[in-house]
């Protein structure tokens, strides 16, 4: 009978135990012998099946990011809130085959782990200033390639304008895994739902309480971002024809 821990759960999925430190979600879980009280929100009871299915939707979003072409093999990041921090997605893991030791817990303050995404500043400050529980950061190829010409996207269609009204497109000097690009989002995060950062990506936001569905949540609301930014420039080119 597996212990209780990834070294079950995890076992089912990858076929392996997974060990790689510092704190990766594998440990996290295995750790003290039982199911470790930081990883949700306080009052938030979870047992065996609720941690495999915590992971199985970051497996699943990361498939879904990659085979939507929201992002390349090894791009991206997407993470949900904890008690003490939040579970984050490596740096260079591939998106789309993701094991559950290509998660790893990052706190709230203090030194970043080792191999946590470059990005963690940004959902850091995002966690800190905002009610968020979940991100996705993709790399939508319309909405970026809109964002080099505008300076906010207004959707044209009713789900857009439904779930999004309007997406700010930031240009903070730097826009990728700095202080100043993690402010610029997490202010423009703390009323909106989803924003670009110029030339970048976008980031979006689940509010949801349980972990799973913040970040089906998040991960929905940027396809919402990509197909009114395709519906905006089909509209554009065809304004032109």
């Amino acid at each position: 009978m597996p212990q209780p821990g990834w070294a079950g759960l995890g076992a089912s999925f990858a076929g392996r135990v997974p060990w790689l430190p510092p704190r990766p979600f594998s440990r996290v879980l295995a750790e003290a012998g039982h199911y470790p009280l930081t990883l949700l929100a306080p009052g938030v009871r979870h047992n065996g099946t609720m941690l495999a299915r915590l992971y199985g939707v970051f497996r699943q979003v990361g498939e879904d990011l990659f085979h939507h072409r929201l992002i390349s093999a090894t791009a991206g990041n997407f993470s949900v809130r904890t008690k003490e921090g939040f579970l984050i997605t490596k740096s260079g893991v591939q998106k789309g085959r993701l094991t559950p030791e290509d998660l790893v817990e990052v706190p709230l303050e203090g030194p970043f782990p080792p191999g946590a995404s470059v990005e963690s500043v940004i959902h850091r400050e995002v966690y800190l200033r905002t009610p968020a529980r979940a991100i996705v950061h993709a790399h939508p190829r319309v909405a970026v390639a809109l964002s080099l010409h505008l300076d906010s996207l207004v959707p044209l269609d009713l789900e857009g304008q439904y779930y999004l009204k309007e997406v700010p497109v930031l240009a903070p000097k730097t826009v990728s895994a700095t202080l100043e690009a993690a402010l610029a989002v997490a202010e423009a995060l703390k009323d909106r739902r989803a924003c670009l950062l110029r030339g970048h990506g976008a980031f979006a936001i689940g509010l949801k309480e349980k972990p799973e569905e913040a970040l089906l949540e998040a991960y929905s609301l940027l396809t919402t971002l990509e197909e009114s930014a395709e519906i905006l420039f089909y509209h554009r080119l065809w304004g032109k024809g």
